[in-house]
């Protein structure tokens, strides 16, 4: 095929750079159907383990995101600074929250309404409610109906994480396939998804970050899309805005890996531009910049919205809590923090009820081999090979999750964290994961990465389960 790019010859076996590729056998339509079936039935029952399990309100901001769910339910969209309402403020009290249960009034009180939500840390306030609201319908969705059902409204919304797991790891395993991989080593790259306990944890609670892994399985699509299969037709700027605009309106930084991936696309347009090629160029240019300016009239449109409707002259209760000033240059407070997305999974909250010495030793292999997954990439494929650039990717986006989340925080409030959480850099693990299984692919390391997934899978069953 004249004209014919690495990546393109990567997708259609032809020889790159004087390589053939491995042609894998093709398999039934059932094989893959089974797989996926038995990939969501182990998403859901984890959920399921956990909601049961762990039943004391997540220290990561749950109560927040509870009470914006619920409101969503009553028709109400909640604004910054609006008190908690008396339905979360009873959740609060009688599930109890781990190292602040003396702060909270009992729950005899709270069911009798004694309290008031100024009785409660930070004032009682909803100091979440500047998200936009796409995930908080589904999840209020998902209340209603359980409510419905006889079921809590908290269990139903906990639940919906569920589906959001089940769909992450269903479309992991197809966009494996999709580079050719065998379906057993397919479903392994996609079942280590579900040993990563942020994630977990996420599909078991109330919180925008459930739809995290599903988001970043689709930023992993379009790196497939671009430079395995070469699509970068004049229309190809769809797929990635589609998914861009659907993570800026669940959580802006939910973002990072679809700006991650088109990122690396604008870079690659670079050499597009030195050889004069200027409609591949021009195209490629497309698919980066159409998404990061949906992303910003997204952000700015909601802020716009919810900044009329803030309670005026309000400070954030919890302002300094993981934050401090800048003093000084800005490199010298932020430069300890840029490695901070590196491991990905070893910055995670899970209940005490479901946290077991299995999880720790599981996140402890996993964190060595998600650090080393984009490394190893890079010294496994050549240049110009497709597996490579998801390495890159993967890197890329681990040091600009510092930078983004500091100049965010910049912006906002003129601070800085001591700490950047790895939790904001959750949506970037589908690609990493995805560059370690196609680097067990090439090496033949299939067995250790049938190890890796069902070591990590267990622990976490077994752990939520209360067996271990």
């Amino acid at each position: 095929m004249e004209g014919q790019t690495p990546e393109v010859a990567a997708a259609t076996n032809e020889p790159a750079s004087g390589r053939t590729r491995r042609r894998t056998r093709e398999v039934p339509l059932r094989t893959d159907v089974l797989w996926s079936l038995l990939l969501a039935a182990a998403a859901v029952l984890l959920s399921v383990l956990g909601v049961l399990g762990g039943t004391q309100i997540s220290a990561l901001d749950e109560h927040t995101h509870l009470d914006y769910a619920y409101k969503v339910s009553q028709g109400e969209l909640p604004y910054t600074g609006v008190p908690l309402s008396d339905f979360t403020l009873e959740e609060w009290s009688c599930r109890g929250q781990q190292s602040i249960a003396e702060a909270l009034p009992p729950c005899e009180e709270a069911t009798a309404d004694e309290v008031a939500p100024s009785d409660y840390p930070a004032r009682g306030e909803n100091y979440n409610a500047w998200h936009p609201p796409l995930y908080y319908a589904a999840a209020a969705a998902a209340g209603t109906v359980a409510e419905a059902l006889g079921q809590s409204f908290t269990t139903g919304a906990r639940l919906s994480g569920g589906l959001w797991l089940a769909a992450a790891v269903v479309a992991m395993y197809g966009v494996l396939r999709h580079w050719r991989l065998r379906p057993a080593l397919a479903a392994s790259g996609a079942a280590v998804i579900m040993a990563v306990p942020s994630i977990v944890h996420a599909s078991s609670t109330v919180t925008n970050d459930a739809p995290a892994a599903l988001l970043g399985v689709g930023a992993l699509w379009v790196l497939t899309r671009v430079f395995r299969d070469g699509r970068t037709g004049w229309f190809a700027w769809v797929l990635p805005t589609v998914i861009a605009v659907l993570a800026a309106n669940v959580k802006l930084m939910s973002t990072v890996a679809i700006l991650t991936a088109v990122g690396v696309v604008a870079l690659s347009a670079l050499p597009q531009l030195r050889d004069r090629n200027w409609g591949e160029a021009v195209r490629r240019l497309l698919i980066a910049v159409v998404p990061v300016l949906a992303v910003g009239a997204s952000a700015l449109a909601w802020s716009a919205f919810q900044s009329g409707r803030a309670v005026e002259n309000w400070t954030n209760p919890i302002a300094g809590v993981n934050t401090a000033p800048v003093a000084g240059a800005p490199f010298d407070e932020w430069a300890p923090t840029l490695t901070s997305a590196f491991g990905l999974v070893d910055d995670f909250y899970v209940q005490p009820e479901l946290m077991s010495s299995l999880i720790w030793l599981s996140v402890g292999a996993l964190t060595v081999l998600l650090t080393a997954a984009p490394f190893m990439a890079l010294v496994t494929f050549r240049p110009g090979q497709a597996e490579r650039v998801v390495g890159w990717a993967a890197l890329v986006g681990a040091v600009a999750v510092p930078l983004l989340v500091q100049g965010q925080e910049f912006l906002r409030g003129g601070g800085y964290f001591r700490g950047v959480s790895a939790r904001y850099a959750v949506t970037l693990v589908p690609m990493t994961i995805a560059a370690l299984t196609l680097v067990a692919h090439e090496r033949r390391y299939q067995v250790l990465a049938y190890v890796v997934a069902v070591g990590g899978y267990l622990s976490m069953l077994l752990s939520f389960s209360g067996i271990a």
